[in-house]
């Protein structure tokens, strides 16, 4: 096959046909629900760095139960994508059970402990007594929407691997907006209230949150679709446990163990120093931004790859994984050129000091270098390996490169040899997408992560086919 005919079977019209109307809505639902993030940090910033430095830790509480929560939700993703290109109502509810039974349990413990021992959770990552107390105030109102952050995940797995994408994001549109003015009413005190500091940015997570899960029940409640069932067929999971949970298992051990290792990375850099914890906080609000366009690909290629291996068109499934595998870096270089045009600008618009500000325009830099590698083996372990069927080995892979070299290099080089913050961050990021990179890819060349869950029904061929600007899906 000629340079020319792979560019034009990878990139032919048909495919951006079923890919954009996925890509687009959930990349949007992200980038309204990282405005969260991103209007907090805006305007809690402007109370000073200890703030916005108390606040990125605080923060962490909320990133561990989000990604146990997404460890289960992207397990069962895998189970509802194939069931949906099979067909299989049945089990797609039965999935949807098992992920409100262990998600919505998970966020009222973590809700329930967070808000009774919240500066214990920030000596976790700082022993500074003022970021200590920031965070307190921060954490005792943000920790309710632990809650409806995992009842939320829930649904939105189940509405996005229906392909009814467009739900998710027009609520999370209405709690974004929502968030936003709370924001300001809370922080700095409008119509008469007090002005509350960095517990009314608390407040208005706490609040805006619950709006979006409300929202999509009552959106579905209308539309009649799948989220609206029975109790007694979303529930109805007996003999289910063993088939799930031999997938789902170790998706939610992968995300422990990253979230842990990421845990004691940021333990690490929270004690060198605040000016330089405020400036990475801002950094990674940036770096999310972005983030949420690989979400958009890596959700929609989970759906596309896994429908397609439900449905056993094992070669369109395999197709649309070699399509996302070029596109990613091309999106990471094109957002990597952006963010350096904009660094100056992006950085202007937070109130930090003139050093954390230097500093945060170096790690910017940086980060926009290594986009162009960054996000392939985020893609191909949750985009392409689990919509295959294969949920162990990004198990394997975040254990060995997170264990024996990512959080070791920035012990060593952060606490250890003392090494310049800037120095650090850089050895984190080489380590982390080398390790992952030489083992990732010779794996998806192999195709061994193509393990069906279920096969569907015997159809009548001619009945079955569906034209999709010539790409024939079963």
């Amino acid at each position: 096959m000629t340079l020319k005919k792979r560019i034009a079977d990878l990139f032919d019209r048909s495919f951006w046909r079923v890919a954009l109307p996925l890509i687009i809505p959930i990349a949007l639902q992200n980038l309204l629900m990282t405005s969260f993030r991103l209007v907090d940090t805006l305007m809690v910033g402007r109370l000073g760095d200890v703030s916005i430095a108390a606040v990125g830790l605080a923060g962490w509480a909320s990133f561990f139960v989000e990604l146990l929560a997404f460890g289960m939700s992207s397990g069962a993703a895998v189970f509802v994508a194939q069931y949906h290109g099979a067909d299989n109502k049945k089990g797609m509810l039965q999935t949807y059970g098992m992920m409100l039974l262990f998600m919505v349990p998970l966020g009222l413990v973590f809700t329930i402990g967070v808000g009774l021992y919240p500066a214990f959770v920030m000596r976790l990552f700082t022993e500074d007594p003022a970021l200590i107390a920031e965070g307190v105030k921060y954490l005792q109102f943000a920790c309710v929407s632990y809650f409806s952050l995992t009842l939320n995940l829930a649904i939105s797995t189940m509405l996005r691997c229906t392909e009814q994408v467009k739900i998710p994001m027009i609520t999370s549109g209405i709690a974004a907006g929502m968030n936003a003015v709370l924001n300001y009413i809370f922080i700095f005190g409008l119509f008469g209230l007090p002005a509350m500091g960095v517990a009314g940015a608390g407040l208005a997570t706490a609040i805006s949150s619950l709006i979006n899960p409300i929202l999509m029940m009552a959106i579905s409640f209308a539309k009649k679709n799948i989220v609206i069932a029975p109790f007694k067929q979303v529930f109805a999971i007996k003999g289910f446990f063993k088939p799930f949970w031999s997938r789902a298992l170790p998706v939610l051990l992968n995300e422990f163990f990253w979230s842990v290792s990421i845990l004691v990375v940021n333990m690490v850099l929270g004690r060198m120093g605040t000016d330089n914890y405020a400036a990475l906080t801002v950094e990674r609000t940036i770096e999310n931004l972005v983030f949420v366009f690989f979400v958009g690909l890596c959700n929609a290629c989970n759906i596309l790859v896994g429908k397609s291996i439900g449905a056993g068109n094992i070669e369109q499934g395999k197709l649309y994984s070699r399509r996302f595998m070029v596109l990613t870096p091309i999106i990471g270089i094109l957002a990597g050129l952006l963010i350096i045009a904009l660094r100056y600008p992006l950085i202007g618009l937070f109130d930090l000091s003139e050093t954390a500000k230097h500093t945060a325009r170096v790690l910017l830099v940086i980060f926009a270098i290594d986009a162009a590698v960054r996000y392939i083996p985020y893609v191909e372990v949750v985009g392409i390996f689990r919509a295959g069927g294969d949920t162990r080995m990004g198990l394997i892979v975040d254990v060995i490169c997170h264990y024996v070299f990512i959080t070791p290099a920035v012990i060593l080089a952060g606490l250890v040899w003392k090494l310049p913050f800037i120095t650090t961050y850089i050895i984190m990021l080489a380590v982390d997408d080398i390790s992952k990179l030489i083992i990732t890819i010779p794996y998806y060349r192999t195709m061994r992560w193509i393990k069906p869950i279920t096969q569907p029904e015997p159809v009548d061929r001619e009945e079955a086919m569906i034209e999709i600007g010539g790409d024939p899906i079963l």
